[in-house]
């Protein structure tokens, strides 16, 4: 079978993403002729040129995990691993995606979400009454941390706004939860569903949180297999990770982040194209559940192969 393998781009995650699409390429060259096609101006001519059977998309950040490409993708009828694009398009979205999940009742913070256009400090106030001065402060639509601000311990909020608004037009603040950062994996076969073993991550370094660097950083972190937990909450972590997954529409596979404490657990995100690195989660959880890497890829390419039995457009 020949597959496309997409990454790069110009996203601040474009380093991350081609590292993922080698791995990836690795782990399906013994079964399959793959090609790597850099996410760039070219892209089109070189899909519709190696007309592939299916495309993998690597993708980490926008356009490449936002919906765009997806688009371009369904439109010209390539079959392609991952979400489609609405499903895309809401996920990197955190103040939309949460909107999803407030309607089923999912376990979500509140949150304000804020327009560089229409800021002004008045709305501090407003802020530390109904969110409380202890906040974490996100891009609406970024991942792999980049851009995230924490105050812990409160601090100065419009300072930090202000200067947050330098880089993005839209910002969405919650209150900071100190807990556990667990991730769940969310695999599906034949369009059937089901959450992987969960990982805790633990952060090597003293008074250091889950940042990009601590992600991409061999060593810098650890990841605890099925860590202890009641298995109550394990139950429930792993049941609102599928329901978020689907509320989405997401589809092949998805990685949803949550803070846990002594009493409860919030979903975070949701992450449509996870990394597939050598410090990333999804593999990790994949292998716990005996599946190796080779193996999971394998899994993918065949749900995509299935939705698209006739095969991909004529150019």
């Amino acid at each position: 079978m020949k597959i496309a393998v997409l990454g790069g781009g110009t996203s601040p995650e474009a380093t991350v993403s081609r590292s993922s699409a080698k791995q990836v390429i690795q782990g399906l060259s013994e079964r399959h002729n793959t090609r790597y096609i850099e996410l760039s101006p070219n892209m089109p001519a070189e899909l519709i040129e190696y007309a592939p059977d299916v495309v993998f998309p690597v993708l980490h950040g926008s356009p490449g995990e936002d919906g765009s490409v997806q688009g371009f993708l369904e439109i010209h009828g390539f079959p392609f691993i991952g979400s489609a694009m609405t499903a895309s398009a809401l996920a990197i979205d955190k103040f939309q995606a949460k909107c999803v999940w407030q309607t089923l009742d999912l376990p979500v913070l509140p949150m304000k979400l804020l327009s560089k256009a229409t800021w002004s400090d008045a709305r501090c106030s407003d802020i530390e009454a109904t969110i409380g001065n202890a906040v974490a402060i996100k891009p609406r639509a970024a991942g792999s941390a980049i851009g995230v601000r924490l105050l812990p311990n409160g601090g100065d909020l419009s300072a930090v706004l202000s200067d947050a608004f330098q880089s993005h037009d839209y910002l969405v603040v919650e209150p900071f939860k100190a807990g556990r950062e667990i991730t769940v994996a969310v695999l599906e076969h034949g369009g059937v569903a089901e959450a992987l073993p969960i990982i805790e991550i633990q952060v090597l370094a003293a008074n250091e949180w889950y940042d990009f660097t601590n992600r991409y950083k061999e060593g810098a972190s650890r990841h605890v297999i099925e860590p202890s937990l009641p298995e109550a909450t394990i139950a429930r972590l792993k049941h609102v990770a599928i329901a978020a997954h689907q509320a989405l529409g997401c589809r092949d596979f998805s990685r949803s982040d949550f803070i846990v404490d002594d009493q409860e657990f919030w979903l975070l995100e949701l992450n449509t194209i996870p990394g597939m690195t050598p410090t990333s989660l999804f593999p990790d959880a994949a292998r716990a559940a005996s599946i190796e890497f080779p193996d999971l890829l394998e899994l993918l390419v065949e749900n995509a192969s299935a939705r698209h039995e006739d095969g991909p457009a004529a150019p």
